[in-house]
């Protein structure tokens, strides 16, 4: 690079980066080379240019800690956090260092100041004999020691830990017994597995990295060099850490509210093989033979990502009647026409039919992730909308499953009924704003939505959905401040607090929980820390609901004014004048661009029409306003 580094440049590097992250065996020397040039980069690029590649990322300050030598795992984990629009920064412990950098006093990683902690221990710090007599309490005895190290590290520094569990060994001197017997010590490493994962679903602000799976899926026998160990004292070997980083960045991903929303799908050879338009429906290949089998599995692997909340759209080249020809006829077909959210079949390009996909769902480009077996539509999308994630397909359909999963774009940390609901709930908004586009009068068809808004309190039904939210919301997002579970929890005991949720429902459907406040109360005044909305409900009155509630629970709590903050972000720009469409007055502008709101609790603001409001967020309010 001799010229000016410029965001081109950047966007380049992040493409490079995302297909290696696409990749199921990238190789530590590609990475290396990439974090060379990324460093570069870095060093050379000033001022806008720099400015606004940085604004678009998420910064993630990530402490390493583990029983081996760490240093070359740095180019990996930075190049895969490139991959997934993060700026990571890395600090590594000694080797087998991890418990004396957590629990005892370390001046550099209080400096550092991480949000992020990967633990990175592996089966040999377990110092496990062959056979062990007393193996449940030596289970305990982990568990208890690991719990220790991430109540630290939370309680510390607040981080999100990241927990190696422990790979089994490739070579037992037991063999089959090893596993066979419960004091076998295969079968203990087992057991502390599940201990260790069952552990993290009760710990808030705690992911388990299955380390076994992994090692498998780079192939044991190649995963771990017995002189790279006895010399260097690094495991696994070189060309398996962009695979580890790979999975340790998509954890990291969603801890940062990252993680893709959205599968887009051509149909034309990706969903079925053939085209629709000239070889008819029974010309397509779907069942039968091993390629349609092949169109079938992945079906079937689709499907399962939209009963798990993943919204299914479809961008084809295609006349419609002929596109959806397959979704209403053929037996074979295991998606139907209601898993798709939005289904765009025309003859236009399709960097602009997938801007339309993203802008009808609400949702960022960034959310997106495009799947086609054509490469020359693969990269003009790619070069159109690099916030979209691409992943390379093969030529054999029956590598497409493979392909789709090597980019561990839909990582989750947690599943609620609200994330099941999610794909449905974003269908049915799709068919609102067409119902919306048909009608003349707005007033007219929200009340013809027949909506109801049911407020209430954060509790422990909600924790796991709200702290999700607040920080996976970027866009109606009013401060973007994060919070982890044991925050909000900590909220939800507390007097000074009012949390509020709104869930709302109409006759197409349970939009589900799709608004939170949380307020803190201080010498008569609310004050609002935290205020987001889902983008799929804008303009259909819960904002002005949210208020009107709110300002009623500050007056009731004997404040006089209620605080509002504006946090400028990248993403945030649509909420940049909420609180003056809201009846708030501006009263401080900072240097950052942040402002103060106030709004006085009397006169009270009149409560939106159009929808029944029943509120359970508070006491000595009606119910249904």
């Amino acid at each position: 690079m001799t010229e000016q580094p410029t965001v081109f440049h950047w966007q380049d590097l992040r493409q490079r980066a995302e297909v290696l992250r696409s990749q199921n065996a990238a190789s530590y020397r590609d990475c290396l080379a990439l974090d060379r040039q990324i460093s570069k980069w870095r060093k050379r690029a000033t001022g806008q240019n720099l400015k606004l590649v940085l604004s678009k990322r998420r910064v993630a300050k990530i402490a390493m800690v583990g029983s081996s030598t760490l240093d070359f795992f740095t180019p990996a984990v930075r190049v895969m956090a490139c991959a997934a629009n993060i700026e990571a920064t890395i600090w590594t412990g000694g080797y087998g260092q991890f418990r004396q950098d957590l629990l005892q006093p370390n001046p550099a990683l209080d400096e550092f100041k991480p949000n992020v902690i990967i633990i990175a221990s592996e089966w040999r710090a377990l110092h496990l004999p062959d056979e062990t007599s007393n193996y449940s309490e030596v289970v305990q005895r982990v568990l208890d020691e690991y719990r220790a190290l991430w109540q630290a590290a939370r309680q510390r520094w607040g981080a999100f830990v990241i927990q190696h569990n422990f790979e089994q060994p490739l070579y037992e001197p037991y063999g089959y017994l090893s596993v066979a017997r419960p004091n076998g010590r295969a079968n203990l490493i087992q057991q502390i597995n599940l201990a260790l994962w069952q552990a993290a679903q009760v710990e808030a602000g705690v992911a388990i990295l299955d380390m076994n799976q992994i090692a498998a899926e780079y192939g044991k026998a190649k995963w771990h060099d017995s002189v790279l160990w006895h010399n260097a004292k690094q495991t696994p070997i070189h060309d398996a850490l962009p695979l580890l980083a790979k999975h340790q960045i998509s954890l990291v991903s969603a801890a940062l509210g990252l993680t893709r929303k959205c599968l887009v799908l051509d149909l034309d050879d990706t969903l079925w093989g053939g085209v629709i338009g000239e070889d008819g429906l029974g010309g397509i290949k779907l069942g039968g033979d091993a390629a349609g089998e092949a169109f079938v599995a992945f079906q079937h692997y689709v499907k399962s990502f939209k009963q798990r909340g993943i919204i299914l759209a479809v961008c084809s080249k295609n006349n419609e009647a002929d596109a959806k020809l397959p979704f209403l006829q053929h037996r074979e077909m295991v998606l139907k026409l209601d898993d798709i959210a939005i289904f765009v079949a025309n003859w236009q390009p399709k960097d602009e039919n997938v801007r339309h996909i993203a802008a009808t769902l609400n949702i960022g480009l960034d959310s997106l992730v495009f799947v086609d077996n054509n490469p020359v539509e693969r990269n003009w999308v790619r070069q159109q909308l690099p916030e979209v994630a691409v992943p390379e397909l093969p030529d054999d359909p029956a590598g497409y499953i493979m392909a789709l999963h090597n980019g561990l774009y839909f990582e989750a940390l947690t599943l609620t009924n609200e994330d099941r609901l999610r794909a449905d709930a974003y269908r049915d908004n799709a068919r609102r704003s067409a119902s919306l586009a048909n009608a003349g009068d707005l007033e007219a068809y929200l009340a013809s939505l027949e909506m109801q808004a049911e407020l209430r309190n954060v509790d422990a039904l909600d924790l796991a959905r709200v702290t999700q939210l607040i920080n996976k919301t970027n866009q109606f997002n009013l401060t973007t401040r994060r919070a982890t579970e044991a925050q909000v929890q900590a909220w939800m005991h507390d007097p000074d607090v009012y949390s509020q949720t709104i869930r709302l429902r109409d006759k197409f459907g349970d939009n589900g929980l799709i608004s939170v406040i949380v307020a803190m109360q201080a010498v008569g005044q609310m004050r609002i820390d935290t205020w987001l909305m889902s983008c799929r409900v804008l303009g259909r009155r819960v904002e002005e609901t949210a208020i009107a509630v709110l300002q009623r629970h500050a007056l009731d709590r004997a404040c006089h004014v209620v605080i509002g903050e504006y946090i400028p972000t990248a993403k945030n720009g649509m909420v940049a004048d909420v609180y003056e469409r809201m009846g708030f007055t501006l009263t401080e502008t900072r240097a950052d661009g942040s402002k103060l709101y106030m709004l006085d609790t009397l006169p009270l603001r009149a409560l939106p029409t159009g929808l029944e409001i029943i509120d359970h967020s508070g006491t000595g309010l009606p119910r249904v306003m």
